[in-house]
Parts: C-alpha cells; sequence; structure tokens
C-alpha cells in the first residue's frame, strides 16, 4: 500500500483526530475513507461493530426474545429468531442486520461547525433587518440571496447528516428564527445543490469579524453593517 504525507496546521489536525475518533478510526483509517469516497470509490460500511462482549450480545438477545415473544407478525417474529441466533453464536458477519438504522455518531467537530453555520446565518438575517433589504440588495446583485440559509444538499452524505442535525436542534428549541428554512416551501432544509463549501468560505470571513464585534472593539454592535456585509457576499462567490 502507498504511503501519502501531508502537513496541516495544528487546528486541522486536532480536527481530523477528534472526527476520526467519533468515527471509530484511526486518522489514516478516516482520512483514507474520506479520499475514497471523494473520488467516487466503494468504501466500506462502519456502521456496525466488527465485535461485541458476550454481556452486549446476552441483552440483545433478550430484547430480541421479548419482542419476539409479543409480536404478532410471523415475518418479524423469525427475524428476532435469526438475530437471536446471531447473537448467541457471535456472527461477526451479521451484525450489520443489528445495526442497519443506527447511524455512525456525528462527530462533535461536525455538530460544532452546524453551530457555527447557524449562527451565522441568523446574525445575517438580523443584519439584513438592521440595514433593510433595499441596503442589502444595493451591494451586490445576488447579496440578499447569498446572505440567505438555504439547507443542506441531502444529495451529499455529509451535508444530508449535517441538514438532519441542524433540522433536530431547531425542532429542540434552538435557532426557531430558521426554522422556516425546513418547511415544505423550502424542501425541508434540501438545497439541491451542495452548498457546504460556500458556507465554509463564508464562515471564514465572517468569523474575525463576529469576533472583534463580541470582543468590544466593536463598540456592543451586534449586527454587520454594510461594508461588513459585501465582504461576505464576495466570499458567497465561488473563487476564481
Amino acid at each position: 500500500m502507498a504511503t501519502i504525507s501531508v502537513r496541516v496546521e495544528d487546528d486541522l489536525k486536532e480536527g481530523a483526530e477528534e472526527a476520526a475518533a467519533g468515527e471509530g478510526m484511526t486518522v489514516s483509517e478516516w482520512t483514507r475513507h474520506l479520499v475514497r469516497a471523494h473520488l467516487g470509490f466503494e468504501v466500506p460500511d462502519w456502521s456496525a461493530p466488527t465485535s461485541l462482549s458476550k454481556r452486549d450480545r446476552r441483552q440483545l438477545a433478550l430484547l430480541h426474545r421479548v419482542l419476539q415473544l409479543i409480536t404478532k407478525d410471523e415475518y418479524e417474529a423469525e427475524h428476532h429468531e435469526r438475530m437471536i441466533e446471531v447473537l448467541e453464536h457471535g456472527f461477526t458477519g451479521e451484525y450489520s442486520d443489528e445495526f442497519v438504522t443506527i447511524s455512525d455518531e456525528l462527530p462533535l467537530s461536525e455538530c460544532r461547525l452546524v453551530w457555527d453555520i447557524l449562527d451565522m446565518f441568523r446574525v445575517l438575517a438580523a443584519s439584513i433587518d438592521h440595514v433593510g433589504v433595499e441596503a442589502v440588495e444595493a451591494l451586490d446583485e445576488h447579496a440578499d440571496h447569498a446572505l440567505r440559509f438555504r439547507g443542506f444538499d441531502f444529495n451529499d452524505r455529509r451535508e444530508g447528516r449535517l441538514a438532519h442535525y441542524a433540522s433536530h436542534v431547531i425542532r429542540g428549541g434552538r435557532w426557531e428564527e430558521l426554522a422556516v428554512y425546513f418547511d415544505d416551501k423550502h424542501e425541508r432544509g434540501n438545497s439541491h445543490a451542495p452548498v457546504l463549501a460556500t458556507y465554509l468560505r463564508m464562515l471564514d470571513v465572517y468569523r474575525p469579524i463576529w469576533e472583534v464585534l463580541v470582543s468590544g472593539a466593536g463598540r456592543g454592535r451586534y449586527h454587520l453593517n454594510e461594508d461588513e456585509l459585501r465582504q461576505i457576499v464576495k466570499a458567497w462567490y465561488y473563487p476564481r
């Protein structure tokens, strides 16, 4: 197997280690997984564990036994009987049937990314209200569109998971002002096109601006002015 060496910043290294740990992989495995996925190669299913303790197997088998006794569906009863055999005998190659509906954990770094994106668009929406839509439209013909949250691309595995988490936290009462973007009119948060790279470019510009504002150097101002909004809009465009 060939080796590729890459030099990265310390924060990127720490983020990769955190994300890999969240997926139960080494950094090398996690990186290889992402590269294969980006190149369109077949990637292995990381959802099912390759080993379970005897205690876990016993508990799961007993749960299947209880469900088998109370179900009235013959097919479901057969499924439970099959899983009891799998778990009691430790047929690791069949564990995927037990965990087929259980997703891999969403790493904390990805959760924080969603928080940052939602925070940014909350501030951008408040800023648009403060300076006025007409003033925003005067910045650039696409400014109002660029500064609005558009959800995530459900056709992209990573963006789809971010969308699901964003919807979850909004339903839980956080960032409720963005809930409208997850209604039927807005395709339940489906952007139908990749947006994460755009959001990341916008965040790179937004973060230092916001840090200045909240540090007090911004004189207690908690919205962006027209010049700052213009900088965000420039980041929205694809890099040339």
